[in-house]
């Protein structure tokens, strides 16, 4: 927010230079980005009227003047401006002025004329362009011999102040003031007269609310026989442009002006444009708006709107339509103070593509008794410029759904013993008085009951006061107290998996760890996750960022893209975070562990080995995480079929009947649509599931040989190894250590759709030597067991 140091200074004046103002307003919380002077340095600038114009008998394009600055006679002075007139008023500096750059000006002749100073532009005195086209033209009463910087008032400081979103109520002057009174402990006073203007005769345009939780509060007027050539003050128009606002026109800068001066946005139709009654509704899917900026917009229908029985005029609490605006010719104006909640207007605006002072305030809050003021403000404002008379107000008023002051229960002890302070009762009570707060409790009392003001808003617990009490009293003169708590290592139990060991393990096997967003675009979550309905954000950070992500996929592909744009070739990445999955009416959060790789296996070396990478070095890398935890033989990996992943490349991993994840190659339909290159892998998997660790247990080292048997099954291509291992299992055994596949054969002697998977047993018994008997017994119950339930035979050759 930018504000001009001269208009601040009027409401509460202490006895600080600028740059101390500065410094206290950043120590107490409202960060000072900058202080920039309105003017630069120049003097012996006057406000002078040209009393002729003449040619310059040598110079097309010159003219010769002569300027009354107040002195006994006029100044004779040569002016190129195209815009030079007998009768006009301007900025003439006089002869030993010094302008911006260290330009003086002496007396001089040109073209044999000679010239006793010269008459200026705006953009020659450091001033923004006023868009004359030569020289800046000063208001007709501007007085003449006056110093243009004090007519201007041009010593004056912006201050780009950086508030955080729960300071709304320093959205304005009248509020920053309020809060640098209090800071400052000075006296605080509005500048001017409150009137209260009474409405002659009803208003004869008809109001409704339909949405009151999302507007409870609406007041309208009707402004009608002013005088339509009014001009916007000039002392009006330097504070507009000193807040940041273009000047436009009266009615526009009357209520910008309002809108800067209490913090209350206002809008004005024109009356005669309107058509039947004022509903503040939501808007009806696929209504359409040209908004004041010609921006046509198709509206969503949990768009809050101002409609009249035609449709659309404004939204609400953002901008207003080009089609009900005031312009040139307008006779009535009908007037809108309204209150909007920041529930209805946040995000509204940024998802049209806007950003206004207006839905800058509302999102963040407004102070819902300011309505009524601003709009008397307004009424005062413009009948002492334009003259004109009002109506009596409209007023749509739903006094249960506007926010009602809160009390807090505070408790000084507790305030000093949390600040590590002993600033006194007395002394706390006077600073919540400053900052207008009702205070009921004495010095005397454990807990007061403290009731905040209207436009605080934003307090709501007791912690809250106690930053205000610190703030106030200072962050600086907190004093420095050491922090003293008992050392505690932490505690992981045995039967818990430490995340630090799996970021290890994967760095040890070439990752590299990521950090990205939880949010991402509708079309990246479509893209990945097409089976889960997005969680979408209220208040986006963008467009881009609008949607809670349901994988890390997104995130990591993101980056792996990135880096592949900028020609890298060997890439492994992973991220642990938490997804957001909607499940009815609850929201499911789980932490994940993800990876995605692309390149070659291993770097390349000198051995000329450029291997790429395929699901097999992937599923070692999955493999090693589940060992880690002594997982693995608990799981099983079985074919999916997704959108997101390649057919005959995927696969998802469980153990029991739960899915704790899966890992494949990239769909590559939808690696050319995130533009990448080459075959991409990714593993997600579920963090809890790693995490489980079974605790060790001791077992007794066989002293006796084992023995070991070899077999070959024969089994269909298509049917997965993994059946033969479960059906081994089922053999009721305790003395059968390990099942291990070594090889996998296809070719001569088989059919064509046949494999066989060679797999040897390791026997042995803890307490006394296998006898050749009892492991061919095994051995049989093991091929009888695989051929009944997996249906694989042994082949003729293998045993």
């Amino acid at each position: 927010m930018k504000v001009s140091e001269r208009w601040l200074r009027e409401w509460t004046n202490p006895d600080l230079d600028t740059q101390a103002l500065a410094e206290l307003l950043s120590l107490t919380g409202l960060e000072v980005d900058g202080v920039e002077p309105v003017a630069p340095a120049f003097d012996q600038v006057v406000v002078g009227v040209v009393t002729s114009v003449d040619k310059h008998p040598d110079a097309d394009k010159l003219n010769v003047t002569q300027v009354d600055v107040g002195e006994d006679a006029p100044l004779q002075i040569v002016c190129g401006a195209p815009n030079v007139v007998a009768g006009m008023k301007a900025c003439c500096a006089k002869v030993g002025a010094t302008l911006p750059g260290d330009f003086k000006i002496k007396k001089a002749k040109l073209r044999g004329v000679p010239s006793h100073g010269m008459l200026c532009g705006a953009t020659e005195l450091g001033l923004p362009d006023d868009g004359s086209g030569g020289l800046m033209v000063l208001p007709e009463d501007a007085p003449v011999g006056e110093d243009v910087r004090r007519y201007l008032a041009l010593d004056d400081q912006v201050i780009d102040i950086d508030l955080t979103p729960n300071r709304a109520d320093c959205l304005s002057v009248a509020g920053l003031s309020r809060d640098l009174a209090a800071m400052a402990n000075t006296a605080w006073k509005q500048p001017f007269e409150m009137v209260q203007l009474e409405g002659q005769g009803a208003c004869p345009q008809a109001v409704t609310v339909s949405e009151p939780s999302a507007c409870p509060k609406y007041l309208g007027c009707l402004y009608q026989d002013f005088d339509a050539e009014a001009q916007t003050p000039l002392w009006m128009k330097q504070r507009l442009e000193r807040g940041g606002v273009s000047p436009k026109a009266l009615i526009v800068d009357v209520t910008n002006y309002v809108m800067l001066e209490l913090g209350q946005p206002l809008h004005a139709f024109d009356a005669d444009r309107l058509q039947g009654t004022v509903d503040v509704r939501l808007a009806v899917a696929d209504e359409t708006l040209v908004t004041l900026e010609d921006k046509d917009i198709t509206l969503s229908p949990n768009t809050l709107v101002i409609a009249d029985d035609q449709g659309p005029l404004a939204l609400a609490g953002i901008m207003g339509g080009r089609d009900s605006a005031v312009h040139d010719g307008t006779q009535r104006v009908f007037f809108e103070s309204a209150h909007f909640t920041p529930q209805a207007i946040i995000g509204q605006a940024r998802r049209y593509g806007l950003h206004t002072d207006a839905s800058h305030r509302f999102e963040r809050g407004v102070d819902p008794a300011l309505p009524e003021v601003a709009l008397n403000r307004v009424k005062q404002l413009l009948q002492s410029i334009a003259g004109g008379r009002f109506s009596e107000q409209v007023a749509c008023v739903d006094s249960a759904q506007l926010s009602a002051p809160v009390t807090i229960a505070m408790r000084p002890a507790l305030i000093n013993q949390r600040l590590g302070t002993q600033i006194s009762p007395m002394t706390m009570h006077a600073i919540l008085e400053r900052l207008q707060f009702a205070v009921s409790g004495g010095e005397a009392d454990d807990v007061w009951q403290v009731t905040s003001p209207s436009w605080r808003f934003d307090m709501q617990i007791e912690a809250d006061l106690m930053e205000e009490i610190g703030r106030i009293h200072g962050y600086n003169q907190l004093p420095e107290t050491p922090v003293t708590a008992p050392m505690r290592l932490p505690h992981v139990p045995e039967t818990e998996q430490e995340m630090s060991l799996l970021r290890r393990a994967l760095v040890q096997r070439g990752y590299y760890e990521v950090i990205t967003y939880s949010f991402i675009s509708e079309e990246q979550h479509r893209q990945i996750t097409p089976d889960v309905t997005p969680l979408m954000l209220q208040n986006p950070i963008s467009d881009d960022m609008k949607a809670m992500r349901a994988s890390l996929l997104p995130g990591l592909l993101s980056t792996l893209g990135y880096n592949q744009a900028r020609q890298q070739s060997r890439i492994r990445l992973f991220e642990s975070g938490r997804v957001f999955i909607p499940h009815g009416d609850q929201l499911q959060q789980i932490d994940r562990l993800g990876g995605a790789l692309t390149g070659l296996a291993q770097p390349r070396g000198w051995e000329g080995q450029d291997r790429p990478l395929d699901f097999y070095d992937l599923k070692g890398d999955v493999e090693t995480l589940l060992s880690m935890n002594g997982m693995l033989d608990q799981v099983r990996f079985v074919a999916t079929d997704t959108e997101t992943l390649h057919p005959g490349q995927s696969a998802e991993i469980y153990r029991g009947d739960q899915c704790i994840g899966y890992l494949g190659q990239l769909h590559p339909k939808l690696t050319n649509e995130l533009d990448l290159n080459g075959r991409i892998f990714v593993f997600e998997l579920e963090l809890d599931a790693l995490r489980e660790k079974p605790l060790p247990q001791a077992e007794t080292i066989s002293r006796y040989p084992a023995v070991q048997r070899d077999l070959a099954f024969v089994m269909p291509v298509q049917q997965p190894v993994q059946s033969i291992k479960e059906a081994i299992a089922l053999v009721p055994t305790d003395w059968l250590r390990q099942v291990e596949v070594f090889d996998v054969y296809q070719g001569e002697g088989l059919a064509a759709d046949e494999k066989s998977v060679a797999l040897s047993l390791h026997m042995q018994r803890v307490d006394r030597t296998l006898e050749d008997a009892e492991v061919e017994t095994l051995v049989q119950s093991v091929i009888q067991k695989v051929a009944e339930t997996a249906g694989a035979r042994l082949r003729d050759d293998a045993h």
